[in-house]
């Protein structure tokens, strides 16, 4: 990627075809830390890797859809709408906004 602004565009772009972990892989730093609301944030690439992969074993994706974005300097928020059936959790419809560096 030449700079953030076409960085942050090829991550959402491997997000909407749903390949999740090939984002993990090509986008994350070995020391990423990861909240999500008030859990525990999950620190380390490997861990995240297995947790996201963990999520995505037992999930059936029928949307994602990117609403907005805004990308500044070294930061971009983005905001999601999701619709996932998970194995244990049923289906979650969700709209989330995510915060990047």
């Amino acid at each position: 990627m030449k700079n953030f602004e076409e960085t942050v565009h090829a991550f959402y772009s491997i997000l909407s075809q749903h390949q999740f972990m090939e984002a993990v892989a090509t986008f994350y730093d070995e020391n990423i830390i990861s909240t999500d609301n008030n859990n525990e944030p999950v620190k380390g690439l490997e861990n995240l890797r297995q947790g996201v992969e963990k999520f995505m074993n037992n999930t059936t994706i029928e949307k994602i859809q990117l609403l907005s974005t805004v990308i500044d300097s070294n930061l971009s928020a983005v905001h999601w709408h999701y619709i996932f059936t998970h194995k244990t959790f049923g289906k979650l419809d969700y709209k989330q906004l995510s915060v990047q560096r």
